[in-house]
This record gives structure tokens, sequence and C-alpha cells, in this order.
């Protein structure tokens, strides 16, 4: 028994070191911005936030897609040359996808443009099969270094990414680049994040992904085919619900207002998504090899779920409570818009921060089909009352307010429902 409960509290132990490490770097990575953001905001204008919102909006839904979800398989496997061939699957795909676009986007990115209702980012659009690619080979890296355990280097990486972008976006701007800086900035950044996610492989010459025969590679890919088949298009609904808001708020408002929601995310959405993933790192890790042991997985989700509360209290609340007086005091009077719309989604946001860590639960246990359609109902409830409302009252702020009741109930009832399935799972392995 004694010994028992010391490799719990070793093990509770090496989570929380495992945890401060990732939060720590993603907090760090954040900070940067939020101390750069006062002079971006200064010399870029709410319409060139805008069409940089426009453009990573679309990254990031081509992103999701970019490796197949077969990084995200990558800690599942008992033996490493399995998770070796998903790395070489997924960096095959990520090159075979950056082919594919460009075929597409260099010809028709004018056209591509029109479509998409911003014409603003049709010089753009033929670099946006790097930057996926970036991004992809990102994740893979990401999802490979956290099998290794090697969480100090992904919060390097992060911090590389962050640091670089914000230099080179404010040399951008002093260079007077507006959108043109702003997206050149962030591919640059990308390949800071891949070289330092990468640079202890590289150094070694990668020698674990060669040698994999292509019966081994079909092999995995079969064992493992619910996360293309299942993970990349409930990713994809997740990713292409801003997207479709940008779409909507650009259809319906322009890009002034489009603008001050990209400031939202850029500060607020996005970096406290960025924290809650790294926590949900080191729980997608830990729940793996839980399960993989027959051990019990509700008191390590409750133990993360904690953590991510006890962080979310300080800085959101100062946010619903002066969202809009702190806007326009560090970014400028003309963001206090921005702020106010911060205030309203406060709600929401936090509840998406705590709730992370119960989404890698259903990859672990086999219940990614229940949680896509789960997804794809909140998604669609979540647009379809965000547009009717506002077609309806023509106001932004309500149908936001509208927008942060409908998402914090949906998060709220996503946990309640993983809580659900653990409660089952372990009764019958009682």
């Amino acid at each position: 028994m004694k010994l028992a409960a010391f490799r719990q509290r070793l093990a509770a132990g090496g989570f929380a070191r495992n945890v401060a490490t990732l939060a720590s770097g993603a907090a760090l990575a954040q900070l940067l911005p939020l101390l750069f953001a006062p002079l971006l905001t200064r010399l870029y204008t709410p319409a060139d936030f805008g069409v940089l919102a426009v453009f990573v909006a679309w990254l990031s839904n081509l992103a999701v897609i970019a490796t197949a979800r077969f990084d995200m398989a990558v800690v599942l496997p008992a033996e490493d040359a399995d998770a070796a061939r998903l790395m070489r699957l997924s960096l095959l795909i990520n090159t075979g996808l950056l082919l594919l676009c460009q075929l597409l986007f260099w010809p028709w990115h004018a056209a591509i443009a029109g479509l998409l209702r911003a014409p603003q980012l049709a010089p753009w659009l033929p670099w946006l099969p790097i930057g996926v690619w970036l991004a992809g080979s990102v994740a893979a890296w990401t999802a490979w270094n956290n099998r290794q355990r090697r969480y100090a280097a992904n919060a390097q990486g992060r911090v590389a990414q962050s640091l670089g972008v914000s230099l080179l976006q404010l040399a951008a701007g002093w260079s007077g680049l507006a959108a043109a800086g702003l997206i050149l900035s962030q591919l640059l950044g990308q390949a800071l994040a891949l070289l330092a996610l990468a640079r202890a492989d590289l150094a070694q010459g990668c020698a674990w992904l060669r040698g994999h025969r292509r019966q081994q590679l079909r092999a995995v890919a079969q064992r493992y085919r619910e996360f293309p088949l299942v993970n990349t298009p409930h990713a994809f609904v997740v990713a292409f619900q801003d997207s479709l808001l940008l779409a909507l708020l650009s259809a319906l408002s322009g890009a002034a207002v489009v603008g001050q929601y990209a400031l939202v995310l850029r500060v607020l959405k996005l970096p406290a998504a960025l924290v809650g993933q790294a926590v949900a790192q080191v729980v997608f890790r830990d729940l793996a090899e839980a399960a993989g042991q027959g051990q019990r997985l509700s008191g390590l989700l409750k133990r993360a779920l904690l953590i991510l509360a006890l962080l979310s209290l300080l800085p959101f609340g100062l946010l619903a409570l002066w969202g809009g007086p702190l806007f326009a005091l560090v970014f400028g009077p003309q963001w206090q818009g921005a702020g106010e719309i911060a205030a309203v989604l406060t709600p929401y946001f936090a509840a998406a921060f705590v709730a992370g860590p119960a989404f890698m639960v259903p990859m672990v246990i086999g219940r990614q089909r229940a949680s896509f359609l789960f997804v794809l109902f909140g998604v669609i409830v979540n647009l379809a009352a965000f547009a009717a409302f506002y077609l309806a009252s023509r106001d932004a702020m309500q149908a936001f307010a509208l927008m942060s009741a409908v998402m914090t109930v949906y998060f709220a009832a996503y946990v309640a429902w993983v809580f659900r399935l653990l409660r089952h799972r372990e009764a019958s392995h009682a």
C-alpha cells in the first residue's frame, strides 16, 4: 500500500511538472504578443488585422486536415516503431496536400479570393499552402515530442514562434507593409517554431523515419483509421466555425467589425486555447498510458480541469468586468469595441479553456464518432443562432452575447457527457 501511494505521488508530481513546463511556455508565448500588441495596434489598422484573421482562419481550416490527424495518434501505440510510422504518414500526407494546394491556389488565387469575399487576400493565397504545410509539420513534431516527453522542446517551439512573429510584425509595421507584413511574419514565425521543435531529431538525421515498409504503413493506417475518417472532419468543423463566423461578420458588418473581433481572437481566444492545449497535451499522453494499463481515467481528467479552472479565474474575471476599458487603455481608444466583445464572450472562452482536456478522452477510449456528432450539433446550433439573431436584430453585441451563452452551455454539457462515458467504462471494468 505504501509503495502504491508513493508511486501515485510520483506520478502526480510528474504530471504537475509537465503541465507547468508546457503551461509556462504557452503562457510566455502568449504574453509576448500581448506586450507587443499596444505597438502593433498603432502600426496596423483594424482592416489589416481583419485580412490576417481571414488568412489565418482558412490556414487553420486546411491545417487540421494536413496530416489526416495521424499526428494525434502518435502517442497511442505501445511500440515506438508504430509511432514512427504514424509520424511518417503524417509528414507524407502533409507534403502531398502542399503539392495539391499549390496546383489549386497559384493559378486561381484571384477567383478563390472572390469566392471567399476577401479580394484583398488574392495576392497572399498562393502562400497559404506553405503556411498549411508549416502548421501540419509543427503539429506532427509537437505530437512526437509529446510522446517522447520532450515538453521543454514543445514549450521552446511555442516561444520561438511567438517571439519571432511579434518581432517580425513590429519590423514590418515600421516598414509600412500593412497586412502583407502581418501575413509574412505569421509564416516566418511558423518556420521558426518548426526548427525549434525538430531540432533534436534533425541533428540526428531523423533515422527513425526511415526503413518502414509500405505494408507496415498500411497496417498502422488501417489500425488508426478513425483519425482520418472521424477526427479529421471533427477538427475541420471546429476550425471552420471561426471561418464561417468571420465570413458572416464580413458580409453583415464589414472589415472594421471583423478587425475588432480579430483582435479578440488574437489576444484572448487563441492564447487561451494555446495554454489549454498545452495542458491537454500532457493529459492526452497520460490518459493513453493509463488506459493502456487499465487504470481509471476520471481522476486524471478532474485534476486537469481543476488546474485550468484555477488558472482561468483571474484573467477571465478581469476581462468580464473591465474588458472595454482595458482594451482601450492597452491598445488605444479605437479598440474599445474589441474589449466590449471580449467581455461579452468571456464565459464562452473560459468554458472552452477549462474543457479542453475533456476532448482528449474520446480519442483514447474509442468514442470519436459520438464526439464528432456532439461537436457538429454544437457548431450548427451556435452558428444558426448567431446568424438568425444578427439578421433579425442587426445588433452585433447581442448576437455575441447569445453565442457566448449557447457555447458555455455546450461545453458544460460536453464535459458532463465525457464523465458519464468514463463512469460507464470504469463500472464495466470493475
